[in-house]
């Protein structure tokens, strides 16, 4: 019996002393002025950071070094063939680079060369694409509203570099961690107005997707299609929720921006998703954060085993934004973790990177 209440403990203490938790390692201070609106960004294999800069109209991609100082920005819109309508969401599986260009509805797959060159090896025709892009083997992961031709609804495809054939991947009854239409259109009623945005990660044959307004992750296997949910909600995390009065005064114009801002700073919203080989890491924000008269939101991370059991939870107060929206990137093989951090300043915005390293 002793053995028994001994060997409990030992495991329950393990268990505690081996959660992964998120350590600051570095702040990186963006020059100020140099990006105007970052959309996304992410790191390359020496440490620069490559960021795209949706109200830039001469330079659509930037690279910055380890200590923030611009090194390097080309890129030109317009209707020709080298040229961008509007480039937005990034990933980059090296040597692969899969950039969204909502402007002209498709994805550039770029191949990273020497010198910060990128060679163009393809593109994607993507109409459907209003979210996340994520690079899987040859082929990229793509977040949006497609209809298979059985009239299946979906908001997860794939493409591959150089072919326009779709493999649909996550069911639109899926969206929010709900298996059924009925389950589905009862939490769009709850949350419409606010919804509509998803989160994205892809590791090895594994896709993991989660919405902006529940807690709860689709865990997608690439190869069988097999669907699986896990996800928590703690005392932290406020669900969303909007009844039909409140939803009716959002779209007036005289209490619509009062109550948008009322429910942002009253609810939480998921923020980002990242996975390695042996956890899985969800972010979400709450706006509570107050500098002067203003509120800011500070994100916080959730830690999974692939079992789908929660195993730690860890805020961020250093990371401050203005938007619900997370910007980060995750090195999976170096296990380091990326936020963008984005303030108004009295000119620009400041932009800070944080860089964390996930250890036991």
């Amino acid at each position: 019996m002793k053995n028994t209440v001994f060997l409990s403990m030992f495991l329950l203490l393990t268990n505690i002393c081996f959660c992964s938790q998120l350590k600051l390692i570095k702040t990186i201070p963006i020059d100020e002025g140099a990006l105007f609106v970052p959309m996304s960004f992410v790191v390359l294999e020496e440490g620069s950071l490559l960021f795209t800069d949706i109200r830039d109209k001469d330079h659509q991609f930037k690279i910055f070094n380890e200590k923030g100082q611009l090194i390097k920005a080309w890129g030109k819109m317009g209707p020709g063939p080298d040229e961008f309508g509007g480039l937005g969401f990034l990933d980059y599986l090296s040597p692969y680079l899969a950039v969204a260009d909502a402007g002209k509805h498709r994805v550039h797959i770029f191949e990273k060369l020497q010198n910060y060159e990128l060679k163009k090896i393809g593109e994607i025709l993507s109409w459907e694409m209003d979210n996340q892009i994520k690079i899987y083997e040859k082929s990229v992961l793509i977040c949006g509203n497609v209809v298979s031709p059985k009239g299946r609804k979906y908001v997860l495809f794939e493409r591959n570099f150089n072919e326009q054939k779709t493999n649909y991947v996550l069911p639109l009854e899926y969206s929010y961690g709900t298996a059924s239409i009925r389950e589905y259109e009862k939490v769009a009623e709850e949350v419409s107005g606010l919804s509509g945005l998803a989160f994205l990660d892809v590791y090895q044959d594994t896709a993991f997707y989660v919405s902006n307004v529940r807690l709860r992750v689709a865990r997608i296997n690439l190869k069988s299609r097999k669907i699986d949910f896990f996800g928590k909600q703690t005392k932290n995390f406020r669900p969303l929720t909007i009844d039909k009065k409140t939803r009716y005064e959002m779209m007036q114009i005289g209490t619509g921006k009062k109550i948008i801002e009322e429910l942002l700073s009253n609810y939480s919203f998921v923020s980002g998703i990242f996975a390695d080989n042996n956890l899985i890491g969800v972010i979400y924000v709450n706006r509570e954060k107050k500098i002067g008269n203003d509120f800011y939101f500070i994100p916080y991370v959730q830690f999974y085993d692939y079992s789908g059991n929660l195993q730690y939870e860890q805020k961020l107060p250093e990371v401050i934004g203005e938007d619900r929206v997370t910007r980060i990137f995750y090195q999976k093989n170096l296990r380091h973790l990326y936020f963008l951090s984005i303030v108004s300043g009295e000119s620009s915005y400041r932009c800070t990177i944080y860089k964390y390293a996930i250890e036991p």
